[in-house]
């Protein structure tokens, strides 16, 4: 079994330099991760951005509320955003109760390859899920969320990376851990 990423301390300590971020954040963050992840291991990264989604249609009390992945209608070279998101009407962020916010819209360049597509795609989720558990967490996330959905990003993609390691050589995954981290730092 490859263990490669696998998140340690070792590697807490590097997300916390990179991010200049105390390594206290780093683990409350990953600590909030884990209680998410156990209903996502071993699955492929639609099923985390459906696991969020499920889990703001309850806070909501919408069950409309929807993820949407779908191309920029236009992107020219050059542009500078690989990805972003918006929520549908457009707001700064997105409360329990709102019910008017029915949608999270991530748009990407089509052009992306597999692997960055992914890695972009968890980075746009991960503005979802810190505010969807910022009140179970004990690092107040309200309204800043870069760059700490790139740190669940990298928590995801790891145990995504992890989990096709261990059962195909895939061109989804990066060839180790500290690519991952280096993707996220820089692109990100």
């Amino acid at each position: 079994m490859n263990n490669e990423f696998k998140i340690d301390d070792a590697k807490m300590d590097k997300i916390s330099l990179a991010y200049k971020i105390e390594k206290i954040t780093v683990k409350s963050l990953y600590e909030g991760y884990c209680k998410f992840s156990p209903s996502i291991q071993g699955q492929y990264l639609a099923h985390v951005m459906r696991g969020i989604e499920c889990y703001f249609r309850k806070q909501m009390k919408n069950n409309r509320f929807i993820v949407i992945c779908e191309p920029y209608k236009t992107f020219t070279p050059g542009q500078k955003q690989a990805s972003s998101f918006y929520y549908h009407p457009r707001r700064p962020i997105i409360r329990s109760l709102d019910k008017k916010n029915s949608s999270f819209i991530i748009n990407y360049n089509k052009d992306l390859s597999e692997r960055e597509l992914r890695d972009y795609i968890s980075h746009e989720i991960g503005h979802l899920f810190w505010l969807a558990i910022s009140d179970i967490i004990d690092v107040n996330i309200r309204g800043k969320t870069e760059p700490l959905s790139s740190i669940f990003g990298i928590f995801t993609m790891s145990e995504k990376n992890d989990f096709y390691a261990n059962y195909d050589i895939s061109t989804r995954n990066h060839t180790n851990w500290q690519e991952l981290l280096d993707f996220f730092h820089i692109n990100m």
